[in-house]
């Protein structure tokens, strides 16, 4: 099973692994990584919080469980950032070559992505016009729109402990987290508010590393490569592939008590 990162949204800041949202919702899970939508969303005012996915570790002795933290910010100025992200990326489609392909939904993307017979990309081949991308864009807007709520909520715990285990160590990759949040969205409000120059500045940065907070743009990919981790194709992930249905189907606040009371 691959180690993920998860995001979510919900309606509170948890202070603590029994302090439940009434509402919640999964978002996103993305192995091995945290992209760098997930980043742009919770840009906005990134703090620690509880972790919800867990409250410790089976070998914790009874009685001393490890402190595990998550990250939480508010939904609405990461979304907006998202949105202005976007607004800056459409135009830069425009100037791609057509190909004739028909747009692809999230579905038909999937089934490609998993797909036995697929054709491996790689670093080398020339990036692929942006036919679907706009749809991504698109989708990734709606889907937001459908699932807002106040707050936010990343979960790295899965990658965190990859590397470390003592409860120090993990909440310095939390906050490490939390650095590379505000940097991407630090770099997102450096670019001029013209559209047209912050285009182009974007295809600078993205193409040669620039200074900081530019720097965060450094190697996306702006084609129907932009996701493609697995075949080589890109080794930082926009992060465009959305669903509510993700490993940890975390309990609200009802669900958790019903759960309790069970017990």
């Amino acid at each position: 099973m691959a180690n993920r990162s998860y995001l979510y949204s919900l309606g509170n800041r948890p202070v603590s692994y029994a302090d439940r949202p009434e509402t919640i919702s999964g978002l996103s899970e993305w192995p091995y990584d945290v992209p760098f939508m997930f980043r742009l969303l919770m840009s906005g005012d990134p703090q620690l919080c509880a972790s919800l996915v867990s409250d410790g570790f089976d070998s914790d002795e009874p009685g001393s469980k490890t402190r595990l933290h998550a990250i939480s910010s508010s939904f609405d100025p990461g979304f907006e950032r998202v949105r202005r992200f976007i607004d800056i990326v459409r135009p830069l489609l425009l100037e791609a070559p057509e190909t004739g392909r028909q747009p692809q939904s999230l579905l038909g993307r999937f089934k490609e992505l998993i797909s036995p017979g697929r054709k491996a990309a790689t670093l080398a081949a020339p990036p692929a016009a942006p036919v679907q991308l706009p749809v991504w864009l698109d989708e990734t807007i709606a889907f937001l729109e459908a699932h807002r709520d106040r707050y936010l909520l990343l979960e790295t715990v899965e990658l965190d402990t990859m590397s470390e285990e003592t409860e120090d160590a993990l909440l310095a990759c939390v906050e490490a987290e939390i650095a590379r949040c505000r940097h991407v969205g630090a770099a997102l409000d450096a670019l001029p508010a013209d559209i047209a120059e912050a285009g182009r500045q974007l295809k600078k940065a993205i193409a040669q590393k620039c200074p900081a907070p530019l720097d965060a743009f450094f190697g996306l990919r702006l084609d129907d490569d932009c996701d493609s981790t697995r075949n080589g194709a890109t080794k930082h992930p926009l992060g465009l592939q959305w669903s509510d249905v993700l490993y940890f189907d975390l309990w609200n606040r009802a669900e958790f008590e019903a759960h309790r009371d069970e017990r």
